[in-house]
């Protein structure tokens, strides 16, 4: 584990992330996940009854949700993340509703396995790395031809505004985790806060020691070099050089600072 490793990872430990309250099956499928999955999954052509039977990584599985969800529908789930607290949430939800995960304590850039899978998802962590990219390839030879990679990353340009309250953040409360989330609840939320989930989403946020930001074009010439080509992405955005960046700029006034892409192996 690497010291920016360390250090995100000593976040997630206080704070396990997502952390959804999720308290019965209707929770898990459809309440809080229907509208969030039915994004992430559009951007690889797939639908959930399309899982019985494949193989899916999840890495950076985080409290496990998404891993339980598509072992919900039949699919076998290796989950990796290097954080022990959220690991163990994960796998509590998977023994509440008999679902069955593999999950691990590993750093994406450390997994070796002779698996190869059809679907490789990996939401939100990429950007929490010292070397995304070299991850990247590591997710992409995992995969199966024809298979599936998604990835969700922190946009260049739709996250300039959060990026700027992230420095007043830094400025007013240091590198601190306890005095950047009392400053978060003290300036923006203006309250205490009062879930589990709300904190490790305020956390998450707002206190991360580390992130870094990315645009379509990058992660494009990502998928080329990795021989994979385009399917979609969330928001929608065209693939031409000027096209993809009039797109990005409108997600800056539209602060859209998260985007999931997807692509086909070859």
């Amino acid at each position: 584990m690497d010291r920016t490793a360390r250090s995100v990872n000593q976040l997630y430990e206080r704070y396990p992330y997502p952390s959804l309250p999720i308290r019965n099956e209707r929770d898990l499928i459809s309440k809080l996940h229907t509208n969030v999955m039915s994004k992430i999954l559009a951007t690889a052509g797939l639908v959930p009854e399309s899982f019985s039977g494949k193989e899916i990584l999840d890495a950076g599985c985080g409290t496990g949700e998404k891993s339980c969800y598509f072992s919900y529908y039949g699919a076998r789930v290796t989950a990796i993340d290097l954080c022990n607290s959220s690991l163990k949430r994960g796998r509590e939800l998977a023994e509440r509703f008999n679902l069955k995960v593999e999950f691990s304590l590993c750093d994406i850039a450390d997994l070796r396995t002779e698996k190869r899978f059809d679907h490789v998802f990996c939401l939100g962590v990429l950007h929490h790395t010292s070397d995304p990219y070299l991850r990247f390839c590591v997710l992409a030879d995992l995969c199966k031809p024809g298979g599936t990679v998604t990835i969700g990353l922190y946009n260049r340009y739709g996250r300039l505004m959060h990026r700027i309250r992230r420095l007043q953040i830094g400025l007013n409360a240091g590198e601190n985790i306890d005095r950047r989330l009392e400053y978060v609840e003290r300036s923006i939320y203006r309250r205490k806060l009062k879930s589990t989930h709300e904190q490790a989403y305020a956390a998450d946020k707002y206190v991360n020691p580390y992130e870094s930001y990315h645009s379509v074009g990058e992660v494009l010439g990502w998928f080329n070099k990795n021989d994979i080509t385009y399917i979609r992405s969330h928001p929608h955005t065209d693939t031409g050089r000027f096209h993809a960046l009039f797109t990005q700029l409108k997600w800056l006034i539209k602060r859209n600072g998260f985007f999931i892409i997807s692509g086909r192996k070859n």
